[in-house]
């Protein structure tokens, strides 16, 4: 029981420190088109919390329109 505590422990603490890695310093049109091609809502705010310098908005807004209209339509 304890290893597995540890264990869950361990993974939940990577998941949460991986967050930021790639996003943080991305280009903020590039994020925001793939979180709109993965039918994610807008996370802008989500990413100026946990990243030390903010996202440029407008880009990532502009990204996420592009990427949410390329979506793949669904079949049913």
């Amino acid at each position: 029981m304890r290893a597995l505590v540890c264990v869950s422990a361990c993974l939940l603490a990577t998941g949460c420190a991986s967050f930021g890695g790639a996003e943080c310093g991305a280009d903020a049109y590039s994020l925001g088109q793939r979180d709109g091609r993965l039918g994610a809502t807008h996370q802008a705010p989500l990413y100026d919390q946990r990243c030390p310098a903010p996202v440029d908005r407008a880009k990532y807004e502009e990204g996420w329109r592009v990427g949410f209209g390329q979506r793949p339509t669904p079949l049913w």
